[in-house]
């Protein structure tokens, strides 16, 4: 009998991640504002929501942004998610997930994972042995499934005295946590 396949093991092996260039910045932006926007309405209130959006569309952001190693998955020719990463200033040894994002219609499919799976692997491949990531509350189970532990709450400045809560998180990754090294680009 025949069963018919799963979005996940027909959509995310099918996304192909490459680095990002200058002229995408406007997919991404608005990849960013309409994932967090999707959160459930609960968890951050309208003025959060606007500020968080406006602060992705600040030029501040975009140039952190391309400081960064930024990722983005694609499927077809449609960039459907994002992921980026440095190291953090203070300790070379530790990558720093600064925006992990999945357009919500692509979400819960296993393109999250596999996103974070390639900078976990460029991150140890530059040998950082620890990731860590300051994340949305609503993410803390996602990398809570991907080995990650809690290491602290805290709030994430916007702007105009407008502040989101947020986890930070951290997990080995490289040789001791015995992370597959093979390139996740397809």
């Amino acid at each position: 009998m025949q069963t018919r396949a799963s979005p996940k093991s027909e959509i995310a092996p099918a996304v192909i991640i490459r680095p990002l260039q200058p002229d995408h910045l406007n997919d991404v932006r608005y990849i960013h504002a309409t994932t967090f926007r999707s959160q459930p309405h609960t968890l951050y209130a309208p003025e959060e929501l606007d500020a968080y959006e406006a602060m992705v569309r600040t030029p501040g952001n975009v140039d952190r942004l391309m400081s960064d190693t930024l990722l983005g998955g694609w499927l077809g020719g449609q960039l459907i998610a994002t992921a980026a990463w440095r190291k953090a200033e203070s300790n070379p040894g530790v990558g720093r997930i600064t925006a992990l994002f999945v357009r919500p219609l692509f979400e819960r499919i296993g393109i999250g994972s596999k996103m974070l799976l390639a900078i976990e692997t460029a991150a140890a491949t530059a040998d950082c042995h620890l990731a860590s990531v300051r994340a949305p509350i609503s993410a803390q189970i996602f990398f809570e499934r991907k080995g990650y532990e809690l290491a602290g709450r805290g709030t994430r400045p916007l702007r105009q005295g407008t502040a989101i809560n947020v986890i930070f998180m951290r997990k080995l990754i490289g040789s001791e946590s015995g992370l597959d090294m093979e390139i996740c680009a397809n």
